[in-house]
């Protein structure tokens, strides 16, 4: 029961203060059309720099860090969207000081065929 409580206690007074900036250095919109129908469509390629340092948020009870960028857009019927454009699985501390420049890892398209 003391380790619990001594496991319990530690993890209230843990703070930690990790750094990150996240910039967009271009959206581009691209019309394509379906293979299997003649709908068009518009897809979206993001380009962004990502500068981390989450080591503080290593401890000893850390094992791994999910990491995700998500795109947020008002679709034209006025729906608001979320979607996963970029993640990675942080598995070790000396890994923890991200430095990506990248584009989105994941398809960002519309079902409504536009983003305006």
């Amino acid at each position: 029961m003391c380790l619990l409580a001594a496991i319990a206690l530690s993890s209230l007074l843990f703070t930690a203060d990790p750094q990150g900036e996240v910039n967009l250095t271009s959206i581009k919109v691209y019309p394509t059309t379906q293979r299997r129908t003649v709908k068009k469509e518009e897809m979206t390629f993001v380009n962004f720099n990502i500068t981390a340092d989450l080591t503080p948020l290593f401890h000893w009870n850390t094992k791994q860090l999910f990491l995700y960028l998500e795109a947020e857009y008002i679709n034209a019927k006025g729906v608001k969207n979320d979607v996963v454009i970029w993640d990675r699985i942080v598995r070790r501390k000396e890994d923890a000081v991200i430095n990506v420049v990248a584009k989105n890892k994941y398809m960002l398209r519309d079902l409504e065929s536009n983003f305006k």
